[in-house]
């Protein structure tokens, strides 16, 4: 079995390579159904054990997969949490499965084939919980050009319009900025997916990578 629909993603490549100032690609029928099916069913459960993140810029609800401690570098700024390639066990035989997938080398080859983006590994993975009232300000990373997010959603029968699904902006960092978040205001959706299920948003991170999700109100 495929675990990936990698025909479908490569549909998609022309306009990932093409597309400016930020590259991005949005792939329907991502996962093999069957195997998405299982991960659906296992999806971890909304509990007290996920990491709540509240401010006046996001409400957002995550778990991690195993990381390590993370430190700081040598000038004192702190270092980000890497993931650890192996077995969680708080997490199902699928999960596990697909994440062993994700960080292999054909997983990989195969993304740089699609995007033409020279990623060499997977180092960071988290689900993300949205419920009513999250939201998250329109931001931007801009760690590296080599860095590729890729969203994958888990969500039946989403009804178009409804905020939840991550939009993509066309503001751009400027020099005067020294936060990653934008007020509100300075930002414009150029697209927001409507579909979430079984679909995925390949993102090229960059200086124009802004993007956020809308606060949900049902």
């Amino acid at each position: 079995m495929s675990i990936v629909n990698w025909q479908n993603a490569h549909e998609e490549s022309s306009n990932f390579k093409n597309r400016a100032p930020t590259k991005w690609a949005f792939v329907k029928e991502f996962l093999d159904r069957g195997f998405y099916e299982e991960l659906y069913k296992t999806f971890p459960k909304f509990d007290n054990t996920w990491n709540e993140e509240d401010s006046d810029k996001k409400l957002a609800y995550r778990k991690f997969w195993e990381r390590d401690e993370g430190g700081y570098y040598t000038d004192g700024t702190p270092k980000e949490h890497n993931l650890i390639q192996k077995y969680d066990s708080r997490y199902s035989k699928s999960w596990n499965e697909f994440l062993k997938h994700a960080w292999s080398e054909e997983f990989i080859k195969k993304l740089v084939e699609v995007t033409g983006v020279e990623v060499n590994g997977l180092r960071h993975f988290c689900f993300m919980y949205a419920k009513k009232d999250c939201f998250q300000g329109c931001h931007i990373h801009n760690v590296s050009d080599k860095t590729l997010i890729v969203f994958i959603y888990f969500s039946k029968d989403w009804e178009k319009g409804d905020p939840g699904g991550t939009y993509l902006s066309d503001v751009g960092r400027t020099a005067s900025l020294d936060d990653e978040y934008f007020p509100v205001g300075e930002s414009k959706i150029v697209f927001e997916p409507s579909n979430l299920d079984n679909t995925s948003l390949f993102v090229l991170d960059g200086p124009k990578a802004a993007h956020g999700m809308r606060k949900i109100t049902k």
